[in-house]
């Protein structure tokens, strides 16, 4: 069995811990989702027949995408009604 220890492997060699607001790769579940969302709404457009259809899902699509970009979007964990 293999005893040794490699020194880059303990727990004082662990990576450096960052705050949220320090890691720039966070992304909220809220800014996800709204993402999410406008992505699936823009795709949509294309498969509805009536201009009221097609201008209700763009709605939709630029909704989602300014709640995603809302300054208070990646520190809020409660979806908007």
């Amino acid at each position: 069995m293999h005893t040794s220890t490699d020194p880059s492997n303990t727990p004082n060699a662990s990576a450096p811990r960052f705050s949220i607001d320090e890691n720039v790769a966070h992304v909220s579940h809220t800014t996800s989702f709204h993402q999410s969302a406008a992505m699936y709404a823009a795709q949509m457009v294309r498969f509805q027949y009536t201009k009221t259809a097609k201008n209700q899902f763009r709605r939709e699509c630029l909704d989602h995408l300014k709640a995603s970009l809302a300054p208070g979007a990646s520190k809020n964990k409660a979806s908007p009604a």
